[in-house]
């Protein structure tokens, strides 16, 4: 299949090159090494608030229903977060039980991998305390693919290797050219590289066009395309064009 074309496997999806399907549920999936990638869970925002004092509601979590249903999808052998497992790695029980029931909510015999993101700070002690023995790194290399959280410079890559990469939560604002307008979360896609979306509802973010990237790894790449998440399907756009319109 072409890079660029469209499929629908229950969700809009996009071909970045190939075998990598960028799905409109704001994850991606490389068919290779059958890894479902995710970025910027920032579980346990609202309790890391009220930590701090500010008394959010805490509501329903949604991350384990829509894992599951991108399992579901793709039938992956491992999920991979890209940093920003947990907006702060911190004993709080209501962090800790939101991070439990996302490792264990998602079928069974599916392994994970979380990328450190600078959120993630002493995450790792705290899932071996939770008894949650997580691989953690700060990159990893899988089958051709390279996977960064993008709050530092990585190390040296193969060439012709694929990046994938978080940190940023990219969106784009569309419109009808009136008075109406909503901001939807975006993948970033370059040569060889590909920046995920918050998978979070409560991330904010990065609107293409009009604000920098925070990282030097995300402001090095050169996008081709911009791929927005528009409910339950894909829409990509060239970025020149995309740049002509903002």
């Amino acid at each position: 299949m072409k890079s660029g074309r469209s499929e629908l496997p229950g969700s809009g999806a996009w071909l970045a090159g190939e075998g990598i399907h960028l799905d409109a549920r704001r994850a991606a999936y490389l068919s290779g090494p059958g890894i479902l990638a995710v970025a910027d869970l920032h579980l346990g925002y609202a309790w890391a608030q009220r930590r701090r004092g500010q008394l959010l509601p805490l509501g329903v979590e949604d991350t384990v229903p829509r894992l599951r249903a991108l399992c579901e999808a793709w039938k992956p052998r491992t999920i991979v977060v890209l940093g920003d497992f947990v907006h702060a790695a911190a004993g709080i029980e209501g962090i800790r039980s939101a991070v439990t029931e996302v490792i264990r909510g998602v079928p069974e015999g599916i392994g994970w991998r979380i990328i450190l993101g600078n959120h993630d700070h002493r995450l790792e002690p705290w899932l071996r305390e939770w008894g949650l023995p997580v691989p953690c790194e700060r990159e990893c290399g899988v089958d051709g693919f390279r996977f960064i959280h993008g709050d530092v410079m990585p190390s040296a890559s193969a060439p012709g290797a694929w990046t994938l990469s978080g940190h940023e939560h990219p969106c784009v604002v569309l419109g009808d050219g009136g008075t109406t307008s909503a901001r939807v979360a975006a993948f970033v896609v370059g040569e060889n590289q590909v920046v995920l979306p918050a998978f979070s509802n409560w991330a904010g973010g990065c609107v293409l066009g009009r604000q920098p990237f925070l990282g030097d790894w995300a402001r090095g790449i050169i996008p081709r395309h911009i791929v927005a998440c528009v409910g339950p399907r894909v829409l990509p756009i060239p970025w020149e064009r995309w740049l002509a319109r903002t």
